[in-house]
C-alpha cells in the first residue's frame, strides 16, 4: 500500500490500479516523432519514475533528465543521465545545449510557469523543439491539491504563445474504452465528493488535502479495478489520440520551436 500511495503524482505500472494513468502518461512519450530523438540531445525535465528515458534514450545521442527525486532502479551512463534540480531553475545547464525537450505533466506543479518556458527556451538550441503535455482543467474531476494550477484551453495558448512564437496546442482524446473507464471514474468521485458539502476540496490550504487526496485517490482507483477490472487492465497507450483541441480533451499536447 505505501508503494502505491507513492504513485499518486509519480505514476508507474507496478500496478494494474494505475493502468490508466500509467497509459495516458506513456502515449506522450510514444506521440514524439522519431526525428525529434533518434540521434539528439534530449533533455526530461520531472522525469518521475524514470519509464520515458528508458523507453526513448536508446535511440538518442544523449539523454539527460532532471527531478527533484532521483528515480529508483534506473542504470545510467555516457548516455543517459540523470541531475537533480528544482524546477523551474535549469541553471546548470548551458544555454543552446538540447534538440528536444519533454516536459510531460510537470509544468502545472510549477509555480513560476512562465519562468519555466524561458528557461527551457533558454536551453533549446535554435530550430530545436519543445514537448509538453498537461492537464485540461475542463475534464479534471476534482481538485488536485498537488497541482499549483490547471489550465482552460485559451490559458494553455496564450501561456504558450507569450513563450514562442512557432507553437501548436492539440488534445489527447480517448477512444470508448477510454471514456467508459473516464465516466465511471466521474461517478466515483462524485460520489466521494458528495460528502464534501460545504465544498473545502477549493478552499482549504492544498498542504491540508494532499494526504486525503493520496488516500481517497487509492482507494478510487481499487474501487474501479474492482467494479472494471476488464477496462482498467485492458487500456493501452494507443486507446489515445491526438486531435484538434477542443474543450473535451483529457490533456493539452503542445509543441513549440525555438
Amino acid at each position: 500500500m505505501i508503494a502505491l500511495l507513492k504513485t499518486s503524482e509519480r505514476t508507474n505500472n507496478l500496478s494494474h490500479i494505475n493502468n490508466y494513468v500509467f497509459q495516458r502518461h506513456l502515449f506522450a512519450y510514444k506521440a514524439i516523432s522519431k526525428e525529434w530523438l533518434r540521434d539528439k540531445k534530449v533533455l526530461e525535465l520531472g522525469c518521475g519514475e524514470g519509464y520515458g528515458m528508458e523507453l526513448l534514450s536508446p535511440l538518442t545521442e544523449k539523454y539527460v533528465a532532471v527531478d527533484k527525486k532521483r528515480p529508483a532502479g534506473i542504470s545510467f551512463n555516457n548516455n543517459r543521465q540523470f541531475t537533480q534540480c528544482q524546477l523551474p531553475w535549469l541553471s546548470h545547464i548551458p544555454d543552446n545545449s538540447f534538440d528536444t525537450i519533454l516536459c510531460f505533466q510537470v509544468i502545472e506543479h510549477i509555480k513560476n510557469d512562465h519562468l519555466l518556458l524561458k528557461e527551457i527556451k533558454r536551453v533549446l538550441k535554435p530550430g530545436g523543439s519543445l514537448f509538453l503535455t498537461t492537464p485540461n482543467q475542463l475534464t479534471s474531476l476534482t481538485r488536485n491539491p498537488f497541482h499549483i494550477r490547471e489550465y482552460l484551453p485559451g490559458q494553455m495558448q496564450a501561456l504558450i504563445a507569450g513563450g514562442f512564437e512557432t507553437w501548436s496546442v492539440q488534445g489527447i482524446y480517448g477512444n470508448d474504452t477510454v471514456m467508459r473507464y473516464y465516466v465511471e471514474n466521474k461517478r466515483s468521485v462524485e460520489r466521494i465528493t458528495r460528502f464534501d458539502v460545504l465544498n473545502l476540496q477549493y478552499h482549504l490550504p492544498a498542504l491540508l488535502l494532499k494526504g486525503v487526496y493520496s488516500l481517497l485517490n487509492n482507494y478510487n482507483r481499487f474501487t474501479l479495478a474492482r467494479k472494471t477490472p476488464d477496462i482498467t487492465a485492458s487500456i493501452d497507450y494507443v486507446d489515445f489520440y491526438l486531435g484538434e483541441l477542443s474543450d473535451t480533451c483529457l490533456d493539452y499536447f503542445v509543441t513549440a520551436m525555438k
